[in-house]
């Protein structure tokens, strides 16, 4: 196809610290420019059904003094032009072939835009009931004249019966430029990281009282946190913690094990960073872990909240270091092979063709 054609990305608010489903509008956003489509991301500072703490003209200045329509944290192609938008209206939105949303409510405001604003595409990356209007949320599978890409096998499931049109599947990936194995899977002492979050459903709490079984038991271990958030006032001393590190694959390399004790996710992405630098993974048995984490193969499936199984599955393989090397491998193997943005933007480019 002739890479003339026009994209507009619309997310529902500007992000000023790293997170998943931005990372993955941004992504395709860069791979799609890097063919020579002409992007165009829009960030809604009034998306509905949000309740915002400052008036809109308040909230508008601060991002425009902060210049939030770029992001800090990711490196947009050059090409790409990034707004910050009042609200996702036929106004404040330029016309183009396709135009791609992500989360529920963005959804349905992009039902709304004319035609001439692209044909309508809607990147479901999570099942976003967290804070309610379930409804709604059903609603937005069912749009007649949206196109819907789901990133995980549990999402097709639950949104394929309610799409008018064809579903599509795109896993997430991640960059394995940058996402790579730098220090030997056998050489590295015992150590386990996990991502701290504040998020209840990524479940820190049944992770951290795990760990600190864990360390009570064998001391020697090495155990590492890292997030978004600065070092919580009440964190355990015995644990190393990495606010926004900017050496993120160089962490992963010096751990052996990476921990997810998360209730609900999309299709995470750090434990997909953790497989591609080495590590052996022990992840909850959700649907957001599912199309990767095949238990005894590519990692250890714990149970949700059972603190118990977490040290139980982590045990097993600090005490048997070849387990651990050759679960650790078989992850690495098995996430190389079957995950990769390549891939996903030939299916993109196919969706594009087939809508």
């Amino acid at each position: 196809m002739e890479h003339s054609k026009k994209i507009n990305f619309i997310l529902p608010f500007p992000t000023k610290r790293p997170n998943g489903g931005p990372k993955v509008m941004y992504t395709y956003a860069n791979l799609l420019a890097e063919k020579g489509y002409e992007i165009q991301i829009y960030h809604s500072l009034n998306t509905s059904y949000t309740k915002y703490k400052k008036p809109y003209f308040l909230r508008a200045i601060l991002h425009k003094l902060r210049k939030t329509s770029r992001p800090k944290w990711f490196k947009l192609n050059p090409n790409i032009k990034s707004f910050n938008v009042k609200r996702v209206t036929d106004a404040y939105i330029s016309n183009a072939d396709f135009i791609i949303s992500t989360w529920w409510a963005t959804a349905l405001e992009v039902d709304r835009l004319s035609d001439e604003k692209g044909k309508k595409i809607n990147l479901i990356q999570d099942y976003e009931n967290w804070k309610g209007h379930e409804e709604l949320l059903l609603k937005s599978y069912g749009l007649p004249k949206t196109t819907n890409i789901v990133i995980a096998t549990y999402l097709y499931e639950i949104v394929n019966p309610k799409s008018v049109k064809k579903t599509y599947t795109l896993f997430n990936a991640i960059d394995n430029n940058v996402f790579y194995i730098k220090n030997g899977i056998e050489k590295r002492l015992p150590s386990i990281l996990m991502l701290y979050s504040n998020e209840k459903r990524k479940g820190t709490s049944y992770g951290m009282d795990a760990l600190l079984k864990i360390k009570e038991k064998h001391p020697s271990v090495t155990i590492s946190m890292f997030g978004t958030p600065i070092k919580p006032h009440n964190f355990p001393e015995i644990f190393n913690y990495y606010s926004q590190p900017k050496n993120l694959p160089e962490i992963y390399n010096s751990h052996a094990i990476f921990l997810t004790t998360s209730i609900q996710e999309g299709f995470a992405l750090p434990p997909c960073e953790a497989l591609s630098c080495g590590c052996a993974l022990v992840a909850t048995n959700i649907g957001g872990h599912k199309d990767y984490l095949i238990n005894n193969e590519t990692g250890l499936a714990i149970e949700p909240k059972n603190v118990n199984d977490v040290f139980e599955k982590i045990e097993l393989l600090l005490n048997d270091d070849a387990y651990r090397i050759e679960i650790a491998n078989k992850g690495n193997r098995y996430f190389s092979v079957n995950f990769s943005w390549k891939k996903n933007i030939e299916q993109l480019e196919k969706i594009f063709n087939e809508i």
